[in-house]
């Protein structure tokens, strides 16, 4: 059987091949290419499959997408009538992230595995003993909703002081670029690009990732004072800077989580690009997948 996993991010879509739980092909594209259904299924016609799964970035019910606001052009669409072609198994796109690192990577052998997803947005997942937790109303653990910050920016969920205001790419590049011009510098373009300046030595780079981490730090310690998970997994394209960040995640977490909770293991993702697609995989063909060989091709190729 052959299996079509896409991981449907906010600024790029990595998709996978796997046959027989084994993943033999990979890509990425930049999403802007297939902004809408319509042109995702043109993109979906170069693609031989039995079954597809689709982590999507949004709030997803029985199907219909919600809230897409990296995409709002997919609102409301129920993409089971859509591709109504396909055998088709649609999911948020970070609980199939969490579900990678808990089956195969980073909480492999964990009970309680909370995932925590830092990209364009931020985005959670939660699996106990296997099974994706998604709330009564299937639209549980969007922890980038969390307010840490009453007074915060605004969010484009509506709200103010979101931690995906603090946290998210497109945020804080913003606040990373006015900081950077008003020190008479070229405005970075991208998380890549403040990470590469922190890297050469980079001063007030260095400084804004200092601050991410104590951002980061205060949703941290209050996911462990609501779940106590055994661990948590840091992925997504942000979590690439995790050294620039941690120590002072850490500093903010020991200040704010409960004493009495147990100490939790705080990670980096295991299977990096690759973790939703395995996830996908794992929903179809449970313990038949198998990450240990390696694909085809390039995650980071374009296609």
């Amino acid at each position: 059987m052959r299996v079509l996993v896409s991981d449907f991010g906010g600024l790029r879509v990595k998709w996978g091949i796997f046959e027989e739980g084994e993943l033999v092909e990979r890509g990425i594209t930049d999403s802007s290419s297939i902004s809408d259904p319509q042109k995702f299924k043109l993109f979906l016609n170069r693609f031989s499959f039995d079954r597809f799964v689709l982590g999507f970035a949004g709030l997803i019910k029985e199907g219909t997408i919600l809230h897409a606001p990296n995409h709002p052009r997919w609102e409301g669409y129920n993409l089971y009538r859509v591709f109504s072609e396909y055998d088709l198994l649609v999911d948020n796109d970070a609980n199939l992230f969490t579900l990678g690192e808990a089956i195969y990577g980073a909480g492999k052998g964990k009970r309680f595995v909370l995932g925590v997803t830092l990209g364009t947005g931020v985005g959670g997942g939660l699996v106990i003993d296997g099974e994706i937790v998604r709330g009564a109303g299937g639209l549980g653990m969007e922890i980038g909703h969390i307010t840490i910050g009453m007074e915060g920016p605004p969010c484009n969920c509506g709200s103010y002081g979101c931690a995906e205001s603090y946290l998210g790419g497109v945020y804080f590049v913003e606040r990373a670029s006015r900081l950077f011009l008003r020190h008479g510098r070229s405005a970075p373009k991208s998380m890549k690009h403040l990470e590469e300046a922190a890297r050469i030595g980079v001063s007030l780079a260095r400084s804004l990732w200092e601050e991410y981490g104590r951002y980061l730090g205060i949703l941290v310690a209050s996911l462990i004072n609501i779940f106590d998970p055994e661990v948590i997994v840091l992925g997504g394209g942000i979590a690439g800077a995790y050294d620039l960040f941690k120590e002072n995640m850490f500093k903010e977490i020991r200040r704010r989580r409960v004493a009495y909770v147990l100490d939790t293991e705080i990670v980096p993702s295991a299977l990096g690009p690759d973790a939703a697609l395995w996830g996908g995989c794992y929903l179809v063909c449970g313990t038949e997948a198998s990450p240990n060989k390696s694909p085809k091709g390039n995650s980071e190729s374009q296609t």
